[in-house]
């Protein structure tokens, strides 16, 4: 397949009704573009609506179906999405207070997240699992000496960039006489008695941050929040894991992609402790390290994903809004049932009674 030129969108309209699909009202079909990206709507459902691939044909299905089926799974990414804040929260939360508790208790100790000799350094450890695939760059992090190149917390313009950056973050408020500045952590440029603490400064991190630091604490903290989140001490790589899948998803999301053809990116690997413990479907495995001997999964779905959320936050809210797209596809549609049997396929889910369980 070649490099498509650009096409009015009237054009795109005749391309479409030469493929049967039904377009009613050509001005509201026009509308319609105008307000979405072809590509997002045709180019994305249309697997969900051909009745034949070679050549590309529909059968009584109206522009407008591709509208509503978009729609719907806006509204389920929508759920999906204060599903994932939820369990940012809750990550935010636990980080900062098990981290407080053993380094930040007295007021000279406020910055101590910014000091390294608090964290560990995963390349320490050996067969530190995928440490030459996703993991790399973050022990590469760690490890930086190059300002630019440190983890956030760790650059010396931290603190500085934090105040003058975030205007809830007031020096005023943060200033404290009596703070003095330990050795090895970060000082704010303009003024040395002014220190914000870790579960105010942690409100300002980005997820993959946050993934960051759940590599870099150390055992006794990283302990305490997989056991705010019904884990062991000996889960922490699964939930790593979990972490890379719920970034994946979460800027799929944010990025406006369209929700049934998530899929997780090849270069994310999985270990088999983690696909064993959700019970996933990864559609590839294979061998990496060095030697070839480590077994790893890659590459999975949209159910998958929704399966691993499921057991850290509810999602009755995002099976509910699927309920509805499916009910939608049976009420205005002839061939409802087979659309629906698709999608399920699209995502990776066995059945619907298996996305029901879900809730």
């Amino acid at each position: 397949m070649g490099i498509k030129p650009s096409k009015s969108r009237q054009n795109l309209i005749d391309n479409l009704d030469c493929r049967l699909l039904n377009i009613t009202d050509n001005k509201k079909a026009l509308q319609l573009l105008t307000n979405l990206n072809y590509f997002q709507v045709v180019n994305g459902l249309e697997n969900i609506f051909l009745t034949t691939v070679h050549p590309k044909k529909f059968n009584k299905v109206s522009i407008f179906d591709f509208e509503r089926l978009y729609y719907d799974s806006k509204k389920i990414a929508t759920e999906i999405s204060r599903a994932l804040d939820d369990f940012e929260e809750r990550l935010k939360s636990s980080i900062s207070y098990h981290f407080s508790q053993s380094y930040c208790m007295n007021i000279n100790d406020t910055m101590q997240y910014t000091n390294k000799n608090n964290y560990r350094d995963d390349a320490e450890f050996d067969g530190y699992p995928l440490n030459s695939e996703q993991y790399a760059k973050i022990i590469q992090t760690f490890k930086a000496t190059e300002s630019r190149n440190k983890f956030l917390f760790f650059q010396p313009w931290f603190l500085t960039n934090l105040v003058q950056k975030n205007d809830h973050i007031n020096q005023s408020f943060y200033r404290d006489i009596q703070y003095t500045a330990p050795n090895n952590v970060m000082t704010y440029q303009y003024d040395s008695q002014v220190a914000v603490p870790l579960w105010v400064a942690i409100e300002t991190l980005p997820f993959g941050s946050l993934i960051y630091l759940c590599h870099y604490l150390k055992d006794d903290e990283m302990s305490n929040v997989l056991n705010d989140f019904g884990l062991t001490a000996n889960d922490r790589i699964i939930f790593l894991n979990v972490l890379d899948v719920l970034k994946e998803l979460r800027n799929h999301i944010a990025h406006g992609n369209l929700l049934l053809r998530f899929q997780t990116p090849a270069y994310i690997k999985f270990t088999n402790d983690f696909v064993n413990r959700f019970e996933l479907n990864p559609k590839s495995r294979g061998t990496t390290g060095a030697n070839r001997r480590v077994s790893y999964a890659s590459k999975i779905y949209l159910y998958d994903s929704l399966k691993i959320l499921h057991h850290f936050d509810s999602t009755k809210t995002v099976v509910k809004q699927f309920k509805k797209m499916f009910y939608h596809n049976m009420k205005n549609m002839k061939q409802g049932e087979i659309y629906n049997k698709r999608i399920l396929k699209a995502i990776d889910a066995p059945s619907y009674r298996a996305l029901k369980n879900l809730t």
